[in-house]
């Protein structure tokens, strides 16, 4: 079948699973299936040492998680590079689910406005230009896949490592095609299947590298991860489903980096 040909004749599912356009509602389907699935910030901070970059993981810990948790916003996630290359080696990533948009929206408004806040996360606020807590830091809001709708916490252990990926598509088309080939193409299904446990799936809606797709995936340790990554490339399913012509030239480019959590992480 012809890529065309396929967009044509299931492009209704393609562009309503991909591009978030809300489904009919109707007296056959009452409910927006939709309607369940998160908002999602990605966050990447950016240190200028390592002695910096544990002082900030300690004061997300300690301050923004139990901040958060007081609106509502749990779980969240905290996580350095596992692996030390010049790249990435200077990082600290965040993952705040929200419920609502308006979470999201007044997010910082709350926080500024939230005293005990304020006191723990001093490093924050009591410091000067010259020598701030963090360099700057980059965030990206997604919506959760419809299914992958919520931020999902499998138990993993005290050895679980992660992996944050970005898939960036040249245009809304191949990329709404590459979300296709998770939601319904039967990649995110495999990935299940093979102990490659889903933290989220979500459409980017603005950040970095658009449009793209990001997730983050957990095992219970390194070698589990590797193990099932070579299971899942083996696979003979993983094989016709990258070989379908209809997901064919979709993520053009791919950002990857393997995490671990911090002590106070609740992911």
């Amino acid at each position: 079948m012809k890529r065309r040909d396929f967009l044509a004749a299931g492009g209704v599912g393609l562009t309503a699973t991909a591009l978030s356009v809300t489904p009919q509602v109707s007296a056959d389907n009452p409910k927006d299936p939709f309607a369940e699935r998160e908002f999602i910030e990605f966050r990447t901070y950016l240190v200028k040492n390592e002695t910096k970059q544990t002082l900030l993981v300690e004061t997300l810990d300690n301050a923004l998680i139990p901040a958060l948790n007081a609106q509502g916003i749990k779980p969240v996630g905290v996580f350095v590079p596992l692996e030390k290359n010049p790249q990435n080696r200077l990082q600290v990533l965040v993952v705040i689910p929200h419920k609502t948009l308006d979470s999201y929206l007044n997010l910082t408004a709350k926080l500024l406005a939230d005293a005990d806040y304020r006191k723990n996360a001093a490093v924050f606020f009591e410091t000067n230009s010259k020598d701030p807590a963090y360099i700057s830091y980059e965030s990206s809001l997604l919506r959760g896949f419809e299914n992958c709708p919520k931020l999902e916490t499998p138990n993993l252990g005290s050895h679980r490592i992660f992996q944050a990926r970005i898939y960036r598509s040249f245009n809304i088309e191949r990329n709404a095609a590459k979300i296709h080939m998770f939601e319904r193409g039967g990649e995110m299904e495999l990935f299940r299947e093979l102990g490659i446990s889903p933290i989220f799936f979500g459409e980017a809606l603005s950040g970095k590298m658009l449009p793209n797709l990001t997730y983050m995936v957990g095992s219970e340790s390194l070698e589990k991860h590797e193990k099932a990554w070579k299971d899942f490339v083996a696979h003979p399913r993983w094989e016709a489903i990258k070989n379908n012509p209809a997901y064919a030239d979709t993520a053009t480019e791919i950002s990857r980096v393997m995490l671990k959590p911090s002590p106070g992480s609740q992911i």
